[in-house]
């Protein structure tokens, strides 16, 4: 926090006695915050008015440290909390019903750090779905139906977690601030921890009469069917990320989002590397010496022709350009590789085996 001896008074800050209400304490600052929002005011020290009208504010309408405010002054409140802990709870955003959105992430830049956003600010946790498809399935894309369970709010209770007809209350061990402090004096100095309330869980309420449908959870399972579109081309390891249909966010926040991963069955025929595939074409040694025209039956079952020339060695990738895979998010398709494998016969009938040892005779003699 800044240097105590340029502080002004917290009540001076406010314009507001020492005797002032909470209420008339919230009114007066208010006002001010709103006569000198950054976004607002045209004074030039209207960022630094602000900041410290968030800082008196904090202390002054929280009745723990104003206590400590009005016996120890500056020196006192600094020694126990940092900036963090003061505005941690503060929910800028309610306070002033959304007529400036969500400031908790501005009063972070204004204090020159980022602070911890509040819990209304926060989003949903995201939810991860594996789909398998076909290398066919892969390569055309379109719409797949996919069915998941996620939380929502307990319908019967709300969301309160609390039996119909009753209300959860606010936790005595923290006093609904879902922390407990834990101070000790070490040379002369305050040193304060903040720790999860082991009651409430840091949730700083309890119910005391848990709903029978989500058993004080305040959530239940749903199950969705959703349609999702699958693009042409997808491969392992890319994600489809369908936005806010994750899990709602406890605190009336934004829903987190649904990643979907994809993952690719094994083809029988062909074997895929990124947009280009590769297949085996097994021919035989006359085949492979004099040349020919063969066809293949491609991924999509159309036959296309692969000319062999003559002399072709096996292991002899040959390229049909544009017959692969399609390219996520372009018109361009990758390459269909035909990897000649000449074929050794094992059986050879008394003909044949004559014109091969005549064959040999006359490369043995060339």
């Amino acid at each position: 926090m800044p240097s105590t001896d340029s502080k002004r008074d917290y009540y001076e800050v406010l314009g507001v006695d020492r005797i002032a209400t909470r209420d008339q304490i919230k009114h007066a600052y208010r006002q001010l915050a709103l006569k000198y929002h950054p976004d607002k005011s045209q004074d030039p020290d209207a960022a630094a008015r602000f900041r410290e009208l968030a800082e008196a504010y904090a202390v002054l309408s929280d009745d723990m440290k104003r206590k400590e405010y009005d016996t120890t002054g500056h020196a006192g409140v600094s020694e126990r909390w940092s900036t963090d802990d003061l505005m941690r709870d503060f929910k800028f955003g309610d306070f002033f019903g959304g007529r400036f959105g969500d400031l908790s992430g501005m009063f972070g830049d204004l204090f020159g750090r980022r602070m911890r956003p509040g819990a209304g600010a926060s989003r949903g946790a995201d939810l991860h779905y594996d789909v398998e498809l076909t290398l066919e399935e892969a390569a055309c894309g379109g719409e797949r139906e996919i069915q998941l369970a996620r939380s929502e709010p307990c319908t019967d209770c709300g969301g309160s977690g609390a039996k119909v007809g009753t209300k959860p209350l606010s936790c005595p061990d923290c006093r609904g601030s879902g922390q407990k402090q834990d101070m000790k004096m070490r040379k002369d100095v305050w040193l304060v921890t903040l720790t999860t309330c082991a009651r409430c869980q840091g949730r700083g309420q309890i119910v005391e009469s848990p709903c029978s449908a989500c058993q004080g959870s305040g959530y239940r399972f749903v199950p969705h069917t959703l349609n999702v579109k699958v693009p042409p081309g997808i491969d392992d390891g890319m994600i489809i990320r369908l936005p806010g249909q994750g899990e709602v966010n406890a605190n009336g926040g934004p829903s987190g989002d649904l990643h979907i991963s994809p993952h690719i069955r094994r083809h029988s025929t062909f074997e895929r590397h990124g947009a280009d595939l590769y297949m085996v074409q097994s021919v035989t040694f006359p085949d492979a010496a004099l040349g020919k025209t063969m066809c293949v039956t491609g991924l999509s079952g159309e036959t296309l022709h692969v000319t062999i020339p003559a002399g072709t060695q096996s292991g002899t990738a040959l390229r049909l350009n544009g017959k692969g895979m399609p390219k996520v998010g372009e018109k361009e398709k990758g390459d269909l590789f035909v990897v000649v494998e000449v074929r050794t016969p094992t059986e050879l009938s008394d003909r044949e085996r004559t014109l091969l040892q005549e064959l040999a005779k006359l490369h043995q003699s060339a």
